[in-house]
C-alpha cells in the first residue's frame, strides 16, 4: 500500500521500478484533483505487462459527488481510434483487404458529390488507401461540415459516413499530415462491408456500420474485457464518468455525456472502457506478446500488431488554412516539419513537446483523447501507461501546462 489514498502499489522495485519516484508521479495527478484541475482521475502503469500502480481519485459526477473507483467507465474519445484500426486490421489478416487497397473500391460514395465538395485535389482522390486514412496522411479533413448539423439532427452513423466521404481532399496523399475523423470513418467502413460481404456473398453492401460494429464487439469479446463497448449499454450509466467543459453542455447531443452520442458507436471517439481493460488492449502490442493477450488468446497476427505501431507516414503538418469546421483542432502555431503516425497510433519518433513527454524513447507509441485521456508504451523500457481523466482538453488544462507530458516524465523518471 501507498501513503496516497485511492493508490495501489505491487512490488515496484521487483518490477525495475524506483517505488519514491513513483509514489511522487501520483502524488502529481493527486494534486490535480485538490488543485481542481480535472474532476476525476483512473491511473494505471504497468512494466512488461504486470501491474505496478494504480490509482483512482476524485470524483466520477460533479453534481451527485459519485466518486471515482475500480468500476468507473471512462469516454476515453480518440483512443477509440486504435481499436477501430484493430478491427481494420484483422479484417487485412483474414484477407478480407488490404491496407494498400484504395478506399473507393468499397466506398465509392468517396468519388461522389460535386467537384467543389470535393476539393481541388480531387484527382487524387481515388489514390485514397486505407492506410493513408488510418495514418491520417489521406488528405481528408477532421470533419465534414456538416458534423454538428448531423449531430444536432440526432442523426444515425451511417448519415455520416455518407457526409464524411463527400467532405473536401484537401492534399495529396502522403504529402502530408492532417488529423482525420473522416479517414478513420472511411476505413471503419471498408471494414464494414467487407466484413458483411463475407457474412453475405454477393450481395451488394450499401453501409457497413452494423457489420463493423460487429466487428468492434468481436474484438472487446476476445479481448475478454466486460467493461468496454463502443456502443455502451444505458445500465453503465451509474458507472460512467460524466465529462466537464465539453462546451455542449445541456444538448441533447452532448459529447460524451448524450444518451444520443453514446447510442452512435463512433468509430473514431465513441468507446466507454476502464484502465485495467485499456491496459489489456495495450499488452497485445508488446514485442514479446505478438498480437496475444497475455493469457494467449489472439487478436491480431504478430505482423499485423507489428505494423500498427510502425511509422508509415511522416509528412508536414498541412499548413494551409483550413475551415475551423473542417478541423478536430485548432491549428497549430508551429506547424511540424514530420508528423509520424502508424496505423492507429501515434508513434513519437522524433516529436517534441509530446504527451507522453521528455523522457520516452522515440519508438513509443500512444494515442490522447479529447476527454482528457492518455494510453502509451514505451517498448524500449517495457512501461505501459494509462491516464484518464474527464475534464476535455478543449478546456486547456494541459495546454496552459503539460501536464499529460510532466506526469509522464514522472513515471519515467522511477524507471531503474
Amino acid at each position: 500500500m501507498s501513503d496516497l489514498t485511492g493508490l495501489v502499489m505491487d512490488s515496484p522495485e521487483r518490477n525495475g521500478l524506483d517505488p519514491d519516484r513513483l509514489l511522487h508521479s501520483f502524488a502529481i495527478l493527486e494534486g490535480w484533483i485538490a488543485d481542481s484541475v480535472v474532476p476525476g482521475i483512473g491511473a494505471v502503469v504497468a512494466r512488461e505487462g504486470r501491474v505496478v500502480a494504480e490509482a483512482y481519485f476524485g470524483t466520477a459526477d460533479r453534481l451527485t459527488g459519485r466518486p471515482v473507483d475500480d468500476r468507473t467507465i471512462w469516454s476515453v474519445a480518440s483512443v477509440t481510434k486504435p481499436f477501430t484500426a484493430a478491427v481494420v486490421m484483422r479484417a487485412v489478416d483474414s484477407g478480407l483487404v488490404s491496407l494498400d487497397e484504395p478506399v473507393a473500391r468499397h466506398v465509392p460514395e468517396l468519388l461522389s458529390g460535386t467537384a467543389e465538395d470535393r476539393g481541388d485535389f480531387v484527382h487524387f482522390r481515388d489514390r485514397i488507401t486505407i492506410r493513408h486514412c488510418l495514418s491520417h496522411s489521406s488528405g481528408l479533413p477532421g470533419f465534414s461540415a456538416a458534423n454538428f448539423d448531423l449531430r444536432r439532427a440526432h442523426r444515425p452513423l451511417s448519415d455520416f459516413v455518407q457526409s464524411f466521404a463527400r467532405a473536401p481532399q484537401l492534399f495529396e496523399p502522403m504529402s502530408a499530415h492532417l488529423y482525420s475523423n473522416c479517414g478513420i470513418l472511411m476505413a471503419a467502413e471498408v471494414a464494414g462491408r467487407v466484413l458483411a460481404n463475407e457474412d453475405s456473398p454477393g450481395e451488394p453492401v450499401k453501409s457497413g456500420v452494423e457489420a463493423f460494429h460487429n466487428g468492434f464487439a468481436h474484438l472487446i469479446h476476445d479481448l475478454g474485457t466486460v467493461s468496454s463497448s463502443i456502443l455502451p449499454p444505458e445500465a453503465w450509466s451509474g458507472r460512467t464518468a460524466t465529462v466537464v467543459d465539453t462546451g455542449q453542455e445541456g444538448t441533447s447531443w452532448e459529447a460524451a455525456n448524450s444518451a444520443y452520442y453514446r447510442s452512435l458507436g463512433i468509430p473514431w471517439g465513441g468507446l466507454f472502457t476502464t484502465p485495467r481493460e485499456l491496459l489489456t488492449f495495450l499488452a497485445i502490442f508488446r514485442s514479446s506478446q505478438g498480437g496475444a493477450t497475455s493469457s494467449g488468446k489472439r487478436i491480431l497476427s504478430a505482423a499485423g500488431a507489428r505494423e500498427m505501431v510502425t511509422v508509415q507516414a511522416s509528412g508536414p503538418d498541412f499548413d494551409a488554412v483550413v475551415a475551423p469546421e473542417l478541423r478536430d483542432s485548432a491549428a497549430s502555431a508551429s506547424p511540424r516539419s514530420a508528423v509520424p503516425w502508424g496505423i492507429g497510433w501515434d508513434v513519437k519518433a522524433g516529436k517534441r513537446a509530446h504527451p507522453t513527454g521528455d523522457l520516452t524513447s522515440p519508438a513509443t507509441w500512444s494515442h490522447t483523447g479529447a476527454t482528457g485521456t492518455l494510453v502509451w508504451s514505451d517498448p524500449v523500457v517495457d512501461v505501459q501507461v494509462v491516464l484518464l481523466t474527464n475534464r476535455t482538453l478543449g478546456s486547456g488544462w494541459t495546454r496552459e501546462r503539460p501536464r499529460q507530458a510532466m506526469f509522464s516524465n514522472a513515471v519515467m523518471s522511477a524507471v531503474r
